[in-house]
């Protein structure tokens, strides 16, 4: 988002883009079911378990490979010692709720062992020890966690094509203005074309655009979806690469947690129309 707005992609591509950062990723959530902005970035799963009506997936921007984990004192080693422990989490919204869960399932422990307490993933270092024995976060702050000496438990690298970011849009203004996201999408893929291709440029601009040190800037425990990428995504086939496998998986594990009153039909939901 920042390279097109800086290098004038979404004019050059004919759409009309306000780019608006949060700086608490669980309020555009609230924003977007209220209709107060017209699309968001977001996990996969947020959207799923968000239960915003008329809500269209149009695009993939990357999967999670390592760039995001839980991070723990330093006393926890494996699985078995996350029994009983306090685990930060993002006000059990975010893919942390999906990530961790699914790692203690396969450990033989559930939901139910751990104490689950929402914390910003920002504050990491201000909280882990004195108030969580762990905490869910990402890069850069994962990092920085790592960096002090805390022990970094799983990430996304463990299970990949679990953990999907996605441009989701209101429906309404896909269906009335097709033409609208299709340049979104053009405009998109040729900034993700020219980090790809000019990554010190173009993290000029992103420092430039969010404040970010450069330091901070990186691909590194992503990857970044190209539009060939999206296309193969889009493509319902077994495995994890396709988003509406990754999409079943987690609606059925929304289903067995409770976590929704109304089952979303990820067909309803996907809409990979204008990546082509």
């Amino acid at each position: 988002m920042a390279i097109a707005a800086e290098l004038n992609l979404f004019e050059k591509h004919g759409v009309n883009v306000e780019p608006i950062l949060y700086s608490s990723y669980t309020e555009i959530f609230g924003d977007l079911a209220s209709g107060k902005i017209d699309a968001g970035y977001s996990g996969l799963y947020e959207i799923l378990k968000s239960e915003i009506p008329d809500i269209k997936v149009v695009l993939i921007t990357d999967h999670s490979n390592g760039a995001e984990g839980l991070v723990v004192s330093p006393d926890i080693k494996m699985a078995k010692d996350l029994k009983g422990k306090t685990i930060g989490i993002q006000g059990q919204l975010s893919g942390s709720e999906f990530l961790i869960t699914t790692y203690l399932r396969k450990n033989g422990l559930s939901w139910t062992d751990i104490r689950a307490v929402d914390v910003s993933p920002e504050k990491v270092l201000e909280i882990i020890s004195s108030k969580t024995d762990g905490v869910y976060t990402w890069d850069p702050y994962l990092s920085q966690a790592k960096a002090h000496g805390y022990n970094l438990i799983v990430t996304t690298a463990d299970m990949p094509g679990l953990i999907i970011d996605v441009v989701a849009f209101q429906g309404k203004l896909v269906k009335e203005h097709p033409g609208k996201i299709k340049a979104f999408a053009n405009a998109w893929f040729e900034a993700v074309e020219f980090w790809k291709n000019n990554p010190d440029s173009a993290n000029a601009l992103i420092h430039k655009h969010t404040g970010l040190k450069l330091s901070e800037i990186t691909t590194e425990g992503c990857l970044l979806f190209t539009r060939d990428d999206n296309i193969r995504a889009f493509t319902d086939t077994a495995g994890f690469f396709s988003i509406h496998q990754t999409a079943r998986i987690q609606t059925e594990f929304l289903q067995s947690m409770g976590d929704i009153s109304l089952i979303p039909h990820p067909d309803s939901i996907l809409c990979g129309l204008f990546i082509k």
